[in-house]
């Protein structure tokens, strides 16, 4: 298994064949009232605390899942990129949501009501067999996540998390990833101040492993960022 394969293995969800080869008649109860929103950078697709009233598929751009602090700062855990689903967690549990879904860049987002969802759910056992896959490795990736933060240093979390992101923002039509995000949402996935991404993101181009332009982060030493990690 190649480094990418490994970091898409261990950080993302991959839930993105959820509704792959469902029989004609659950696609048609999906579908049957589904509608799709448009978000702006910035904008919340749902909040923690909130009741959950169905499900979201990222048709375009990204997403921010995040959680509060005791101290009221965020935290950024995990980027949905196109076609992955959220929010089916609070669904399922019939619980509020525990955390925050904020659009990272501009989407657009298929909504599915809750009563279509779990109808799908209680009628397709091959749906009800890939959510318990599903559910049973995000924990992993949740877990994985923690690890970073427990044994990883500033600097070594500061290029794990370039090197994910790297793979949520790849299209396999450029030559080049352009992976966008404001440093204050950086400091956040890393689990640091603003002041410590500067640097560090200073520190990796003095070293020729990235280069910047405004917002944009390039990788350009791929091999010598997965080193500064220490990702093995």
């Amino acid at each position: 298994m190649t480094i990418k394969e490994l970091l898409n293995n261990q950080y993302s969800f991959n839930n993105q064949d959820l509704f792959f080869e469902l029989p004609d008649a659950i696609c048609n109860v999906i579908k049957s009232n589904m509608v799709t929103i448009c978000f702006k950078a910035g904008q919340p697709i749902f909040i923690a605390g909130e009741k959950a009233k169905g499900i979201y598929r990222v048709k375009s751009g990204k997403v921010k899942k995040s959680a509060l602090t005791s101290f009221g700062a965020q935290h950024i855990f995990y980027i949905c990129k196109e076609n992955e689903y959220l929010g089916y967690h609070a669904v399922l549990s019939q619980e509020l949501y525990p955390d925050c879904a904020i659009a990272l860049s501009d989407c657009e987002v298929d909504f599915i009501a809750e009563k279509d969802f779990l109808k799908a759910v209680n009628t397709s056992h091959l749906l009800s067999r890939r959510l318990l896959k599903n559910l049973s490795h995000e924990f992993s990736v949740f877990i994985n996540a923690t690890k970073i933060l427990a044994k990883h240093t500033v600097r070594e979390r500061s290029a794990l998390n370039l090197l994910i992101l790297e793979s949520k923002f790849q299209n396999e039509a450029e030559t080049e990833t352009e992976i966008i995000i404001n440093r204050n949402d950086l400091a956040s996935m890393v689990g640091t101040a603003k002041e410590s991404i500067v640097r560090m993101l200073k520190d990796f181009k003095e070293e020729q492993l990235i280069t910047t332009k405004r917002s944009s982060i390039y990788i350009k030493d791929y091999e010598g960022l997965i080193k500064v990690a220490n990702f093995k």
